[in-house]
């Protein structure tokens, strides 16, 4: 089923990431794509996880791993990338009813 993930107003500016990290723990040389408050993004799936940290998604206990409909160029350079981790208090999504 298809969303929307808006980036919520009142956090301002989030990365999107390679891994479920923090920025400041990521490398220099990943990947990153920083998505402006407010902006909305159509999206293809969203995989919130797992809680359980023995558990293959484990995404941190805190990021959500989405797979968005076009794919985003990171600023870094590079070729375009379809899935990308996000901290998921920095989001909401919209479910589209058909």
């Amino acid at each position: 089923m298809s969303s929307i993930l808006r980036i919520k107003e009142d956090v301002g500016d989030t990365t999107f990431k390679p891994k479920p990290q923090q920025v400041d723990k990521l490398l220099k040389s990943d990947p990153t794509y920083v998505a402006k408050a407010g902006t909305l993004f159509f999206v293809s799936s969203i995989d919130r996880g797992s809680k359980d940290p023995k558990s293959p998604n484990y995404y941190g206990g805190d990021h959500w791993k989405v797979t968005f409909k076009d794919k985003l160029k990171p600023r870094e350079g590079g070729e375009p990338i379809s899935t990308w981790f996000v901290y998921e208090g920095h989001v909401e999504e919209y479910r589209l009813i058909k």
